[in-house]
């Protein structure tokens, strides 16, 4: 499968929905736990100062600091699943694993319950952070960029 640019609408990006299997479940478990280390950690936190900025999410300030912990750790999660991914299987540039695929889709279902504009966007965070971990530093300004263009802010 191609490795795209997220949409925020969740329209394009998001790959097909493939079975899950013993190595995606794998896969998502490890991505999970690296989402805690500082790699991860470091492309959650460059994604969400380059892409908050544009995006204006209606959020009261009482709710802002539980909305941006949850960006945060979808941002995490998808840059742990990227990051084992590339470790694991040394996937080429420009292709998502179908294993990458399923357990992203599995992050997506064990996001929390949120309104449906905030949680199109808690998945953009959890597909951009993969992408990010994936492509390097320089996905950032690209993902910032199409947020702009998707009129996220």
């Amino acid at each position: 499968m191609p490795l795209v640019l997220p949409t925020l609408s969740g329209s394009g990006g998001w790959p097909s929905a493939p079975g899950r299997s013993f190595a995606s479940a794998t896969l998502h478990e490890l991505g999970t736990r690296r989402a805690f280390e500082a790699d991860a950690h470091g492309v959650g936190e460059a994604l969400l100062d380059a892409a908050l900025p544009h995006l204006d999410l209606g959020v009261s300030a009482e709710d802002e600091p539980h909305l941006r912990s949850v960006l945060s750790a979808a941002a995490r999660t998808g840059a742990g699943i990227g990051l084992v991914e590339a470790d694991l299987s040394s996937p080429p540039p420009g292709v998502l694993t179908a294993d990458a695929a399923a357990a992203l889709w599995q992050a997506r279902g064990g996001l929390p319950g949120m309104r449906e504009d905030w949680a199109r966007v808690a998945a953009w965070f959890l597909l951009a952070g993969h992408h990010a971990a994936r492509v390097g530093p320089s996905a950032l300004v690209p993902l910032a960029a199409a947020l702009r263009d998707q009129g996220g802010g």
